[in-house]
C-alpha cells in the first residue's frame, strides 16, 4: 500500500517465495517483486533422500501456528503425495516448556525409527529445539531439514540478537551524529556551573522526575536545556526502535551527562575512583571497560541494578572519540529485563560445541546465491569489469574490512553470505528498468523521478515480465512476483556447511560427489523388551521352579529309599528262600542216595 501510494516499486532482496505463498499473488500484491529464490523443489530433494535412506515419516515443526500453519499444511500435503506419512507440531518461541514437550514427544514416538524433522521458523526457535533435543535426552543424529537462507553457520555462534546490538554500537560509536550530540551535551554540562556538584544536583532536580523519558524540555536559560530539546527526541526514538531500556552518555570524568530514561543514576558519577553511588554497578563496570578499551564493544552480564529497582540489567558500552580520534567519553545502552539471552547461556547442557554435534548432518535447500560454475567467471551485465566470482570476493572483503577499508562503522561481522549478491543485482534491476524507461520508452528523467500512473505501471510491467540479465547471484528474471533460480543443497559435515548438490531450473537434481551422507544420522534407541514380563518370571517362575525341583528331589530320594528298603527285604527273603531250598535239596539228595532215585531241585 505504501509503495503504490507514492508510486515506488518494491523490490525485496530476499523474502523467499515459499515462506509466504500469498505474496506470489500478483493481483493481491501488484507492487511487490522479490529476489528470494523459489524453494518449492525442496520436497523433491527430500523424496530423493527418502528413497535412498528408507525414510517413511517426516515430522514438521514450526513456530507460532498463526504465522506458519498454511506453509506447514502445504508441505505436509506434498510429503503425503510423495508417499511419506507426516505430522505437524508447533511451539511458541518464548515458551521453553512447550519446546521441551515437542522434543520429548518426538523421542517417545520415534523409538527404533529414523527421525526426519522439517523445520519452519526462526533461528532462535531452531536453536532452542536443538537444545531441547539435548536436554530431553534424544539420541544425536536427527536428520534436520530446512529451506531458505540462514545466517552463515549460525549453529556455531550465539543468538543473532547480541551481535546485532554490537553492530549497532559499533556503527553509533563512529557516527557523526553521536559525536555532535555528545559535544553539545558535554559543552553545556561544563558551562552549567563551575562547581560540578551543583551541576549534578540541579540537573537531577530538573530531569530525574516521574515523567522519565517523556520529559522533553525544561525551562531555563542554560544551554543544557537547548541541547536536551534538540537531541532527546533523536535518542528516545533510537531507544524505542531498538528496544533498549536506556541510553547513556558519560564524559571522561565518569559523569553521566545524559540518559534517555533518567532514573536515579542520571547526573551521578561512575568512575571507579569517584564518589558516585553506582560506580560499582554493572553500568560502572561498562564505563570502566569502555574507557580502558574504547575501540571495542564491551558486554556486562546480567545482575541487579539499583536505579532500575534492582531489576536484572545488562549493558553494552563503547568509547566515543572526537573528530581528531581523541577519547572523550563513553556511549552505553541498557538492555531491557525481557531481553532474552541465547539458549546456550541459559542451559548448561547446550554448549555451542554440543549443539553443533547435535546438528551434524543437517540439510538445507536454498537459493545458490551465485551463478553455476560454468557462468561464474563470465562478465556481468551491470559491472563490466567484474565477473560474479571477482565481485563476490570484493563484497566479502568490504563486509570484513568496511568501506573504505578500515571503516568500522559499516563492517559486517556476521553476514548472510547467500544473499549478499541480491542487493547488488537489485540495484542493477532498478538501473536496467530506468534505462528501459528512458531509452526505449522515451520518458524523461523528471517523469521517471516523479512517475505518474502510466510510468509507474510500465516500470512494474517491465521488471516483472521482460527484465532479464546475468547477475552476481545468477540469472535475474522474474515470473510475476517471484524469481526462479538454481537451488543449492548443503549439509553440515564436521561442523561446516558443505555444498552437496544442485537443483536446476528444469527440476533435475545433480549431486556433488556422493551427495548427502547418512553417516551422522541415527535412530532413536528402542526400549528393551518389556521388563514387566521378565520381572514376573523372576518373581513367580524362579521360586516355582525351585519349589518344583525341591519336590521332585524329595520324591526322587524318597522313592530311592523306598526301593532300597523294599529291595533289602526281598533280598533277605531271597536269601532265606534259597537257603531253605538248598537245605531241602540237600536233604532230598541225602535221602535219595538210600533209595537209588535222583531228584534235582533248582531255585
Amino acid at each position: 500500500a505504501v509503495a503504490s501510494s507514492i508510486r515506488l516499486p518494491f523490490l525485496s532482496y530476499e523474502c523467499p517465495a515459499d515462506v509466504d505463498p500469498q505474496l506470489s499473488d500478483t493481483a493481491a500484491y501488484p507492487d511487490l517483486t522479490r529476489m528470494g529464490t523459489v524453494t518449492t523443489p525442496v520436497t523433491d530433494v527430500i523424496r530423493k533422500m527418502g528413497d535412498e535412506y528408507g525414510w517413511k515419516h517426516i515430522i514438521i515443526i514450526s513456530g507460532e501456528r498463526g504465522q506458519y500453519k498454511a506453509l506447514a499444511d502445504e508441505r505436509m500435503q506434498k510429503f503425503k503425495d510423495l508417499g511419506f506419512t507426516s505430522e505437524y507440531k508447533s511451539a511458541e518461541e518464548a515458551d521453553w516448556q512447550s519446546i521441551q514437550t515437542v522434543m520429548s514427544e518426538i523421542k517417545e514416538s520415534t523409538k527404533g525409527k529414523n527421525r526426519v524433522v522439517f523445520f519452519i521458523g526462526t533461528e532462535r526457535l531452531f536453536r532452542k529445539l536443538i537444545c531441547a533435543s539435548i536436554t530431553e535426552g534424544l539420541q544425536k543424529g536427527i536428520a534436520w531439514v530446512t529451506e531458505g537462507t540462514w545466517r552463515h553457520e549460525w549453529w556455531t555462534k550465539t543468538d543473532h540478537a547480541a551481535p546485532q546490538h554490537r553492530q549497532w554500537l559499533t556503527e553509533d560509536g563512529s557516527d557523526s551524529h553521536l559525536r555532535n550530540a555528545f559535544a553539545e551535551f558535554k559543552k553545556s554540562w561544563d558551562e552549567y556551573d563551575i562547581n560540578v556538584e551543583v551541576t549534578r544536583a540541579s540537573l537531577q532536580k530538573d530531569y530525574a522526575t516521574a515523567q522519565k523519558d517523556a520529559l522533553f524540555s525544561v525551562e531555563g536559560s542554560e544551554s543544557y536545556h537547548d541541547a536536551h530539546r534538540k537531541w532527546h527526541t533523536v535518542y528516545r526514538k533510537i531507544l524505542q526502535d531498538r528496544g533498549y531500556y536506556d541510553i547513556f552518555f558519560f564524559d571522561a570524568n565518569g559523569d553521566l551527562i545524559y540518559s534517555v530514561y533518567k532514573e536515579s543514576d542520571y547526573a551521578t558519577n561512575f568512575k571507579a575512583t569517584g564518589n558516585g553511588p553506582w560506580k560499582d554497578s554493572g553500568l560502572g563496570n561498562a564505563f570502566e571497560a569502555a574507557m580502558a578499551s574504547p575501540d571495542k564493544v564491551h558486554y556486562i552480564d546480567w545482575k541487579p541494578y539499583g536505579p532500575s529497582g534492582d531489576a536484572p540489567a545488562a549493558f553494552f558500552a563503547t568509547g566515543i572519540k572526537d573528530k581528531d580520534g581523541v577519547l572523550v567519553g563513553v556511549y552505553s545502552i541498557q538492555l531491557p529485563p525481557e531481553f532474552e539471552r541465547s539458549i546456550e547461556e541459559l542451559q548448561p547442557q547446550c554448549e555451542l560445541q554440543i549443539m553443533a554435534e547435535a546438528f551434524e548432518g543437517a540439510v538445507n535447500v536454498a537459493g545458490l546465491g551465485r551463478p553455476t560454475d560454468e557462468d561464474l567467471e563470465k562478465p556481468l551485465d551491470c559491472f563490466k569489469s567484474h565477473s560474479a566470482k571477482s565481485l563476490s570476493a570484493l563484497i566479502d572483503d568490504h563486509l570484513r574490512t568496511g568501506y573504505p577499508a578500515g571503516n568500522t562503522a559499516n563492517q559486517v561481522a556476521d553476514p548472510y553470505y547467500d544473499i549478499k549478491s541480491h542487493a547488488v543485482d537489485a540495484t542493477c534491476a532498478i538501473a536496467k528498468t530506468v534505462e528501459h524507461l528512458y531509452k526505449t520508452k522515451g520518458y524523461s528523467i523528471q517523469q521517471i523521478q516523479k512517475p505518474d500512473e502510466e510510468v509507474y505501471t510500465e516500470f512494474k510491467r517491465y521488471m516483472k515480465h521482460e527484465l532479464d540479465f546475468r547477475g552476481a547471484s545468477g540469472r535475474v528474471k522474474f515470473s510475476g512476483n517471484n524469481r526462479r533460480n538454481t537451488l543449492s543443497v548443503k549439509q553440515v559435515r564436521q561442523g561446516k556447511e558443505v555444498q552437496v548438490g544442485l537443483v536446476h531450473l528444469n527440476g533435475t537434481i545433480s549431486w556433488i560427489g556422493n551427495g548427502t551422507s547418512n553417516a551422522s544420522w541415527a535412530q532413536e534407541p528402542a526400549d528393551p523388551p518389556d521388563k514387566f514380563k521378565y520381572w514376573l518370571v523372576l518373581q513367580i517362575g524362579i521360586p516355582s521352579l525351585i519349589f518344583c525341583c525341591t519336590c521332585m528331589a524329595s520324591l526322587h530320594f524318597g522313592m530311592k529309599r523306598a526301593r532300597e528298603r523294599s529291595g533289602g527285604k526281598k533280598e533277605k527273603e531271597l536269601q532265606f528262600g534259597f537257603a531253605d531250598s538248598s537245605n531241602q535239596a540237600s536233604n532230598k539228595a541225602s535221602g535219595s542216595a538210600g533209595t537209588g532215585s535222583q531228584d534235582i531241585v533248582g531255585v
